[in-house]
């Protein structure tokens, strides 16, 4: 397999001007056309599903704006096994400016998510030379609903919102060609992004990235490279340093050990999580072997970009691949590291979903690498085959089926609230709770005071 640069494929040349203009319009057409429609399905999805009611988890990511603390402590907060970083000071900001109100979070995740999709396009286009109609395919991907866990179940920024956006600007970063815009990019979205929620799984891949272009420099300027990605390695060092200052790790789950007695599901839950975000939630050898497959060609795009990098043959491509593809990959580890001693069934969270993606942006930009190589029509069929790997999981409508009932849930509670002024009430009469455990609501009676009226939003009925 190889990972060339696709400036010459000929299978893209319909979108490029050479290509006339009429392929031009209709590449720019239908990315645009299908970017509009999977926007305007989100926000629909968000404005008719965010409820402004704290919810389950919030009440600790939030815990440093309860007790009034700055910008710096919402940033270092640790939560589980990661920090909140840029998620806590976009939250430091939002809440205080909004009064609490939740469904400002569920926006900037629209946001967020928008602007992710606009760098995965710009990062495929300045890696081919020219915008594709296989570009549609991002939006089909990063714009779907699968978000909706940490977008309307509890939402928050810093799980894995934050984090895949700021890893492909990380991958947009490694194909500048200035050297000064190459490392300013990577070493601040890189440090960044290891310290903003499951992000940190980042870290592994682009410093062991750096250390092969450092031991393995390119055959030409290789001083020169050397130099440069020395400047990152530090950058992203010092970042690792400060993330380590006070860490202390918990596992994610109760009675957790490693290894599990059968050893062998750690990758078959990873194959499942690739199985999980096509849509497939059922534990079966077929549905294991259908997320094997994508586990499959994600691990060997990721080894042949390593590959090319090692024999000094680092192309933007190849970079790009490896970072995407590299962070789903640990965060697939990581998560069935920490979470099958639970069931297996963890593999299947739809909070997980999110940082899932990178690897099949990754799998997008390699397909294109070896549509180069490929006979016309098979080439074709590798860009047609992303298109509809990515349509495939936008066409899943269950999210908002979830989300609607939570949305019912949590409008039942505010009304019950707004009527008794009871939280026991209110829990029992809606059948619904803001924090599952019985210490749960001990907990939310706790941070009341310590909040202030402002906190609860709902007593000024602005809840539903």
């Amino acid at each position: 397999m190889q990972l060339t640069s696709s400036m010459d494929d000929p299978l893209l040349k319909a979108a490029s001007p050479s290509g006339g203009s009429r392929h031009e319009l209709f590449g720019l057409t239908l990315v645009a056309g299908t970017f509009v429609i999977c926007l305007i399905r989100l926000v629909g999805f968000v404005q008719a599903n965010a409820v402004n009611l704290m919810f389950e988890d919030q009440w600790s990511y939030l815990y440093p704006i309860y007790r009034g603390q700055g910008a710096w402590a919402c940033f270092n907060s640790q939560q589980g096994s990661w920090r909140e970083g840029l998620g806590g000071l976009i939250d430091w900001y939002l809440y205080n400016a909004t009064g609490w109100d939740v469904r400002a979070e569920a926006w900037a995740a629209v946001v967020v998510v928008t602007l992710t999709t606009i760098v995965a396009i710009s990062l495929a286009v300045r890696l081919r030379g020219h915008l594709s109609w296989s570009d549609a395919g991002f939006p089909l991907l990063l714009l779907s609903p699968i978000h909706w866990e940490t977008m309307i179940f509890t939402p928050t920024l810093s799980h894995s919102i934050l984090p895949v956006l700021l890893t492909v600007l990380v991958a947009y970063g490694w194909s500048l060609t200035n050297p000064a815009a190459r490392v300013l990019m990577v070493g601040v979205f890189g440090a960044l992004d290891i310290f903003t929620g499951n992000g940190n799984c980042v870290a592994p891949v682009i410093i062991a990235l750096g250390l092969l272009l450092w031991l393995r420099p390119g055959k030409e300027h290789a001083k020169m490279e050397r130099r440069q990605t020395g400047m990152i390695l530090l950058c992203l060092g010092g970042a690792m340093a400060a993330f380590a200052h006070g860490y202390h790790w918990e596992p994610g789950a109760p009675g957790w050990r490693f290894p599990v007695p059968n050893w062998w599901d750690y990758p078959r839950f990873c194959a499942l999580m690739f199985t999980s975000l096509l849509g497939i939630r059922a534990i079966s050898p077929a549905t294991a072997a259908i997320g094997a497959v994508l586990l499959g060609l994600v691990l060997a795009v990721f080894i042949a970009a390593g590959a090319k990098i090692w024999r000094r043959e680092a192309t933007a491509r190849a970079k790009a691949a490896w970072i995407l593809t590299g962070t789903s990959l640990t965060f697939a580890a990581l998560t069935a590291f920490g979470r099958l001693p639970m069931n297996i069934q963890a593999a299947f969270m739809w909070r997980y979903m999110t940082l899932m993606t990178p690897g099949l942006c990754g799998l997008a930009i390699a397909a294109e690498g070896w549509a180069v190589s490929s006979p016309k029509a098979l080439g074709r069929w590798l860009m047609i085959g992303w298109i509809a790997l990515a349509s495939i999981i936008w066409c899943n409508f269950i999210p908002e089926q979830y989300a609607a009932t939570l949305a019912k849930g949590k409008k039942l509670w505010i009304t019950s609230y707004l009527r008794t002024r009871d939280l026991h009430t209110a829990n029992m009469e809606s059948d619904f709770y803001v924090f599952f455990s019985c210490s749960g609501c001990t907990f939310y009676r706790r941070m009341a005071p310590l909040a202030g009226p402002a906190t609860f939003v709902i007593l000024s009925g602005r809840g539903q």
